[in-house]
């Protein structure tokens, strides 16, 4: 293993990406191989440690699905028993479709539970925050028939992790502290954002215009089961040891070997299993899960033959990134940092490197002349109005347009607001624009009133 390369190769991608902080994780059989943190954790300079907390996204999905695992292991939840044996009020807009859900379709997200974006802005975080989301669901239809086939939702996790309280008897945060963060000597892994603050957590960025610029937002308890809990690189070397050792991390086990194989059988396309998704490359199964809020990304690859896995995590992230990615990323996970542990595990085991798709850095050169060019064009265009100076009505709808339609998202498309925080560049570009134009529409409209009262 050339880590010299690998060391140079992070680096690289660092500076030419504007990456303030990362850590990262190389596990070999039941050894932490390499551990390397990289950058700042905010602002003022304070350099990224091995037990800096990072807010590790849908990584959260595999500890939700480890969770209830235990659960089966223990005799106290059945994978193919309906969710409401569990839930008995669970339910969706259709009440057949309710009562056919079960446990193991919620883990492998072929449930068509649609993703919930208004979850997404909620902000309460007193303990029935979990079950407020969970009944959200009761108005809503399914994306797609009951087991018909793999739809993305935060939705599932979230009813799982209400399960595992309801089960267990303990809250979500109670449990996996007890029952994964213990085991594992996770000891700066964090269910509350406040305490993982306390204990030194990285601050967050977002990239406008392909600068990382620091943001802190509320935590969001309501989907802790689904993306929201917080890790050091050491930590989630500790996790990837007992993922790839059947379950066991010392002297301790967590889950069973036959309870791991289950959770890394692979899967077809789209390959989402039991908490991980099953990648091909170079003929190796490998298993991967990407995690991504709206100012950290994380990622995991590990080829469970040769017992080799690679974890990384950076404190940036914007919606231009799910893009970077050949593969993508689920929903607005960070696909800069994938690319990066599918690139580090392939230098870690000798094998061709993957595909890395355009990168982070081209798509936001693309994306940044874009919005130059229309600038300049709706610049051109304020200074060339006098054209439409008789027809002053004909301007004022021209005008009128896009102050329309972006009143139109941000009032009527729930995504909208989640899209806006991934991508605020974006967003403040719009905001401003239809601002620019709404006051243009005014003026013609206002001249359009002088010429009809002209005698």
């Amino acid at each position: 293993m050339d880590l010299a390369a690998i060391d140079q190769y992070v680096h690289d991608k660092m500076h030419s990406s504007r990456i303030p902080g990362l850590g990262l994780a190389i596990v070999q059989g039941d050894s932490i191989v390499y551990l390397k943190t990289y950058g700042n954790s905010e602002p003022r300079g304070r350099v990224v440690t091995p037990a800096t907390p990072f807010m590790i996204g849908s990584i959260t999905k595999s500890f939700t699905a480890l969770a209830v695992m235990q659960l089966v292991e223990a005799g106290k939840v059945e994978l193919d028993a309906p969710v409401q044996r569990y839930i008995p009020w669970f339910a969706v807009a259709d009440s057949v479709a309710s009562a056919r859900i079960t446990v193991r379709q919620l883990l492998t997200m072929t449930s068509g539970l649609p993703q919930l974006y208004q979850t997404q802005l909620v902000t309460d975080e007193d303990h029935g925050t979990i079950e407020r989301n969970v009944r959200l669901l009761r108005t809503k239809e399914l994306s797609r028939p009951v087991g018909d086939g793999f739809v993305y939702s935060n939705a599932g996790y979230e009813t799982l992790g209400l399960l595992i309280q309801l089960v267990s008897g303990q809250s979500y945060e109670e449990y996996v502290q007890q029952h994964i963060f213990a085991p594992l000597d996770m000891r700066n892994s964090f269910t509350s954002q406040d305490e993982a603050m306390q204990h030194g957590m990285a601050t967050g960025h977002r990239w406008w215009f392909g600068i990382p610029v620091a943001a802190t937002f509320p935590f969001n308890r309501g989907e802790l089961p689904a993306g929201y809990i917080i890790a050091s690189t050491e930590d989630m070397a500790q996790y990837l040891i007992a993922q790839m050792n059947d379950g066991r991390y010392g002297d301790r086990s967590i889950l069973s070997p036959a309870g791991m194989a289950a959770m890394h059988i692979e899967t077809p396309p789209p390959g989402y299993g039991i908490g991980w998704e099953s990648v091909r490359s170079s003929g190796h199964h490998l298993l991967n899960i990407d995690g991504g809020t709206v100012n950290f990304q994380s990622s995991i690859f590990f080829d469970p033959a040769s017992r080799t896995g690679v974890y990384v995590a950076a404190n940036v992230v914007n919606a231009l990134d799910t893009f970077s990615s050949p593969h993508g990323a689920s929903v607005l996970d960070g696909a800069t940092v994938r690319a990066m542990a599918h690139v580090i595990l392939s230098m870690a085991s000798g094998e061709p490197l993957p595909d890395t798709g355009p990168g982070h850095e081209r798509l936001t050169l693309l994306f940044n002349l874009l919005l130059l060019g229309l600038t300049i064009l709706l610049a051109v265009l304020l200074f060339r109005t006098r054209r439409l100076s008789g027809r002053p009505i004909l301007a004022t709808v021209a005008w009128l347009i896009v102050p329309l339609v972006v009143a139109w998202l941000v009032l009527f498309v729930p995504a909208w607001h989640v899209i806006a925080a991934f991508q605020p560049d974006l967003a403040w570009w719009l905001y401003v624009v239809a601002v620019v134009m709404a006051v243009r529409a005014i003026r013609c409209a206002l001249s359009a009133k002088r010429l009809t009262h002209d005698p």
